[in-house]
């Protein structure tokens, strides 16, 4: 899908200037920031998105930053990984001032999400100035809050996109995973208010084992609302390393129920030493309401703090950064160079490894269970072979 961004505003992006009344391919978006595994795999260039993607990545330049505004939320959804903390949430000047440092650090695409970012009263006035700085804005929100009025504030921030969360396809499901009440119809009238705006809107669903049995019903409603739509089987652990929601996550025999269902096409990828499993550290950064650069959504390990540094400063000499940038490939990935069936792995994820075993190189059970549900999607008659990491599970 070709989304045409229709500001003139001139931007050196790698090296390259990059005028932003030109076309860019935004649908799928591969980069790093997803939940979804999809996203974080890297295919070869088949647009000139993709291409300049990959250029940014290999120059190392800021191009995608997402800034978690806020972790206050009207919901209490079940699988839920922000935690809160005690100390203050940027502040309007603090994030005034760091939009500058992401315009000037060549920043163009900025996601803002929270919690719930209509529960910053500020959050127009620094939507309002990301959009005059030039950023392609990519809202995240789940559409509870929102009225025709601020409705028509969305509009005027002309998004790239706004994604919001479908989280069943009947209202008692939607209310047992949001942890709240009349959920569906709301969410389900936020997105009429921006479509009849002309906003963009895209749905996402995290299958669980709360929902997995909604799952056509939630395709269907998709396809009635005319809007794009995505599902996921990663449920994260928390930001402090707690798998609190793990009891929701789909066992393996229903992740693979769920890709046949979905007909969900994937071919085996064959790999090199210099393979990546992501793009962490690369082009794309997390920014959390309280200032710390982490890599990515998933490793939270701080990277810097923007309220000593810059973020030139972290972006450039962080210690962190600049390893994920040279040791993330194949080659020190132990475990999964060795693995049978490392060709139908698509989400192994430093991060979940981390949080899993402490180690940003090693494997992590979901990423070995979904290749085992590609491997069963693909060959339904044969065993499913164990991963190494499996194995040594099994042998402690």
């Amino acid at each position: 899908m070709v989304e045409l961004w229709a500001d003139r505003d001139w931007r050196v992006i790698g090296n390259c200037p990059l005028m932003t009344t030109l076309p860019l391919y935004l649908q799928p978006i591969p980069d790093a920031l997803e939940r979804g595994f999809e996203a974080c795999d890297q295919a070869p260039p088949t647009d000139p998105y993709t291409a300049l993607l990959q250029r940014l990545r290999v120059e190392h330049v800021p191009f995608t930053v997402l800034w978690e505004m806020t972790h206050r939320c009207n919901l209490q959804c079940v699988m839920c990984y922000n935690v809160p903390r005690p100390q203050p949430e940027l502040s309007t000047t603090e994030g005034l001032n760091l939009l500058g440092q992401l315009a000037a650090a060549g920043t163009l695409r900025l996601m803002l999400t929270g919690g719930e970012i209509l529960t910053r009263p500020d959050f127009f006035t620094l939507a309002e100035r990301a959009r005059a700085l030039g950023f392609a804005l990519d809202l995240k929100t789940n559409g509870t809050l929102l009225t025709p009025a601020l409705a028509d504030q969305v509009a005027t921030l002309t998004p790239v996109r706004v994604d919001i969360s479908l989280l069943g396809a009947t209202a008692a499901t939607f209310d047992a995973v949001a942890g709240s009440h009349d959920t569906l119809r709301r969410v389900l009238r936020g997105v009429r208010l921006l479509q009849e705006r002309g906003v963009h809107v895209k749905l996402n669903t995290l299958l669980l084992n709360l929902n997995v049995a909604e799952q056509q019903q939630m395709f269907a409603l998709a396809a009635e609302l005319g809007v794009t739509y995505e599902q996921t089987i990663k449920i994260s652990a928390d930001d402090d390393g707690q798998p609190r929601a793990a009891n929701h996550q789909l066992t393996r025999a229903q992740i693979t129920a769920a890709l046949r269902a979905a007909e969900f096409s994937f071919m085996p990828k064959a790999r090199t030493a210099d393979s990546r499993t992501c793009s962490v550290g690369q082009s794309s950064c997390l920014i959390s309401p309280y200032g710390v650069v982490y890599p990515c959504i998933e490793l939270r390990l701080p990277a810097g703090d923007l309220r000593r540094q810059s973020f030139a400063d972290i972006w450039s000499n962080s210690p962190l950064l600049n390893s994920l940038r040279d040791r993330h490939t194949w080659a020190n990935l132990p475990e999964c160079q060795v693995c049978r069936i490392q060709a139908y792995c698509e989400g192994r994820c430093a991060g979940l490894a981390w949080k899993e075993h402490g180690d940003l190189y090693g494997g992590h059970s979901l990423a070995c269970q979904q290749a085992q549900a590609r491997f069963a999607q693909l060959h339904p008659d044969e065993p499913i072979p164990e991963t190494p990491l499996q194995v040594m599970i099994n042998v402690q």
